[in-house]
């Protein structure tokens, strides 16, 4: 096991859920990108919330879509399972009650 000794900005993976409190991701996105590397997911219905021309221009953003996008046989990456090495934290924001209840 390797351990980074080097500085870095922590990485974060923020996720968006679909309820009307999503209209708040960008504002999420821009504050965490402030000082931590920042990676977005969204599901389909966020999207009806979600403005991306107003997401950071570093943050890469991900949707249902890009899930299977590069996948064609095995041994090929999958998009979640390198977001999950990729992440120091994954943060559900805002959450829906839905999402918490799930």
């Amino acid at each position: 096991m390797q351990v980074n000794t080097g500085l870095r900005k922590p990485r974060i993976l923020l996720a968006a859920s679909g309820s009307v409190a999503a209209i708040k991701f960008g504002n999420l996105c821009h504050c965490f990108s402030e000082w931590a590397e920042v990676r977005a997911v969204a599901t389909k219905s966020s999207l009806h919330f979600i403005d991306r021309a107003a997401l950071p221009k570093d943050v890469i953003f991900y949707t249902d879509e890009d899930e299977w996008a590069t996948w064609n046989k095995i041994g090929d990456s999958v998009l979640h399972i390198e977001l999950r090495r990729w992440a120091d934290i994954m943060v559900i924001a805002p959450l829906s009650a839905n999402t918490l209840g799930k």
